[in-house]
């Protein structure tokens, strides 16, 4: 369309419009308003673009927006100030670290579905939003942190992410200026939530004690050439990024997850014959985590499915050819993960949801960069293994107490905004005590 380019069909349905591109070649372009877009649609090509030529490009449009938001950390910048922000942040999330934040995570889970009761109806999105906001504000300040610090950082989270996603189809400083209630709320609650970092900061650095949590590791952590560790404003802008990245992405796979067992009953006894069998009703500990193996196979898969992060943008620092295309400097680029995870040629039934196609005798025919849920290379999410860990003990604890039944009549359908979160799902939560034994 004149003026708009393909903005109308992108807005419309960007995912159905993404996939359309799938058949016209490795990389197409588009227009939105005035500005060439590239679509990366082949595995090969988004490999080189994330991992190959990984020094051609950096962050792009959407991530321009989310540093205005919470800041220049690291899952905002690029180049070496990134590769020092990684060195820094990386012990924090170290496989020995991970297991000891292991208790505090499962004592969130319990403390959520500690509510429910028998026959409710849950909105499944609402629980596991704020069971994940628990699990990371906990790990993050410790176990006893209060219910309503959590809250609040929530309410931070949720007005970060509409504002991000607003502003990224209006850009300009013009917009962000203006007195509307959405800039209104985002400000005063980004406010308040720089007040209680602030104040956890400047007690745990009286303090001086390692705790456990993660921001004892992050306080810890120094530069390898310097010997410097990060400022208290340094450190804001990273918590403020690991909550943003930490908390709606899982919470959002996590939703997937139960909605899809929810719908494939064999599915669902496979999964409690596995939680039944390797824990018989107790925690679990880093030695569960390899023998959860179907477990771990049901969250691939949803993570496949349904990947909640399902656009990623790069922005050229060069001139680059690939795939016979001319990328110039500057040249803003999209990639998708669903144009890998729904690719038939590398999934085959791509949308049908089936645990078993990672399997290990399976999992040799899928190619090593067919799989890419926490994007990859230089930038690939750095909580990678503990998101995998939190959701094992989210989905092992519910599974081994509640069957969670879809209500009958409700439509589940995908929305891509910051993350591919689905509209509502309604499930009626019902004790496994009162069902036959799976």
């Amino acid at each position: 369309m004149p003026l708009l380019g393909h903005a109308l069909r992108l807005l419309r349905s960007p995912l159905d419009y993404l996939q359309s591109l799938r058949g016209l070649g490795d990389i197409v372009q588009i227009r939105v308003g005035p500005s060439p877009l590239y679509v990366v649609t082949s595995s090969e090509c988004i490999h080189e673009v994330l991992v190959t030529h990984a020094e051609s490009f950096e962050r792009g449009r959407i991530f321009d927006k989310a540093a205005a938001a919470i800041g220049k950390g690291l899952i905002i910048s690029n180049g070496a100030f990134h590769r020092r922000q990684r060195k820094l942040l990386q012990p924090g999330f170290h496989r020995a670290r991970i297991h000891g934040y292991m208790e505090t995570i499962h004592r969130q889970v319990d403390a959520q579905i500690a509510g429910w009761s028998p026959g409710a109806h849950l909105s499944l999105r609402e629980e596991m939003q704020r069971l994940t906001l628990n699990a990371v504000t906990g790990t993050l300040f410790g176990a006893n942190t209060e219910a309503r610090i959590a809250a609040e950082i929530g309410d931070y989270i949720d007005a970060a992410n509409s504002w991000v996603g607003f502003h990224t189809l209006l850009s300009g400083r013009f917009f962000e200026m203006l007195p509307i209630p959405i800039n209104q709320a985002f400000v005063r609650k980004k406010a308040r939530f720089n007040e209680i970092i602030a104040a956890y900061i400047e007690a745990r650095r009286a303090d001086g004690r390692d705790q456990g949590d993660l921001l004892s590791a992050l306080l810890a952590s120094q530069d390898d050439e310097t010997g410097q560790g990060m400022s208290d404003e340094q450190l804001r802008m990273e918590i403020s990024g690991l909550f943003v990245a930490g908390s709606e992405t899982t919470a959002t796979a996590l939703t997937w997850l139960f909605h899809e067992v929810g719908r494939h009953p064999e599915v669902e006894a496979r999964l409690h014959a596995e939680v039944d069998a390797e824990l018989g009703g107790r925690p679990v500990t880093p030695e569960d985590l390899p023998r959860l193996q179907y477990l771990q196979n049901v969250i691939s898969e949803t993570l496949r499915r349904h990947s909640p992060i399902w656009v990623l943008t790069r922005r050229t620092t060069r001139a680059v050819e690939l795939a016979g295309t001319h990328l110039p400097a500057g040249a803003e680029v999209i990639i998708s993960p669903m144009m890998v995870h729904r690719d038939p040629r590398l999934h085959p039934e791509p949308l049908r949801f089936d645990p078993d196609r990672w399997l290990p005798e399976r999992m040799q025919k899928i190619p090593r960069h067919a799989f890419i849920p926490f994007g990859d290379g230089k930038h690939k999410c750095i909580g990678d293994v503990f998101a995998r860990t939190e959701m094992v003990i989210a989905v092992a604890t519910i599974a081994a107490r509640w069957r969670l039944v879809p209500v009958p009549g409700h439509r589940v359908r995908e929305v891509p905004r910051a993350v591919l979160r689905p509209n509502q799902v309604l499930m009626t939560a019902v004790p496994r005590s009162s069902t036959p034994a799976s």
